[in-house]
């Protein structure tokens, strides 16, 4: 296992660690929470940064990476929601989109074994949700605004990913077209 994809096991641990710590009654307990978030955070700029830095890249980062991000995001929101820092439609949203994320890139990878791999869009949408989480747990100001901005950026990078399998596969079946021509001499 590489040290990337040992960073995202760690990420993996913190996300029952939040809820327990965002509702226990220690003693600046949100803040600890806002801690670990923050940390885990900083923990994914890490293991991307390693990963592309050492040439670590490995396909089941590429799947690990994302999906410890989206274990977290969700349960940051779950647990918003619950405190009445966000809307219930957030969370509706943010479910509906990571799992339409999850079963469509599980069914890429089998049916076609293409890794869709993060993209700008998607990392912008990714920063603007870490900050709207964090106004949520800190400030509170400007939520609902905020709110929608992530959900356009949300979407925008849904429809780029949804571009960018177009693409791949385009290019992999010219790919295959030229390979074939090639063996039949054609």
């Amino acid at each position: 296992m590489t040290i990337p994809n040992i960073i995202t096991t760690v990420r993996f641990l913190l996300v029952p660690v939040y809820p327990v710590v965002y509702f226990s009654s220690f003693k600046n307990a949100q803040l600890a929470a806002i801690c670990i978030f923050v940390f885990a955070m900083l923990l994914d700029v890490a293991d991307g940064f390693i990963a592309r830095k050492f040439n670590m890249i490995t396909a089941l980062g590429k799947m690990l990476d994302p999906a410890a991000d989206k274990c977290m995001v969700i349960t940051v929101v779950a647990t918003l929601v619950a405190a009445k820092r966000l809307s219930h439609w957030f969370l509706y949203f943010v479910l509906i989109k990571e799992l339409i994320m999850i079963f469509s890139g599980s069914f890429i990878y089998k049916k076609e074994k293409i890794i869709i791999p993060s993209n700008f869009f998607g990392k912008f949408a990714t920063f603007l949700t870490f900050w709207l989480l964090v106004d949520a747990m800190c400030f509170e100001k400007y939520i609902d605004i905020f709110s929608i901005i992530v959900v356009i950026s949300m979407a925008c990078a849904f429809i780029t990913y949804c571009i960018s399998f177009v693409v791949v596969k385009t290019n992999q079946i010219s790919q295959n077209t030229v390979n074939s021509h090639k063996n039949t001499g054609v």
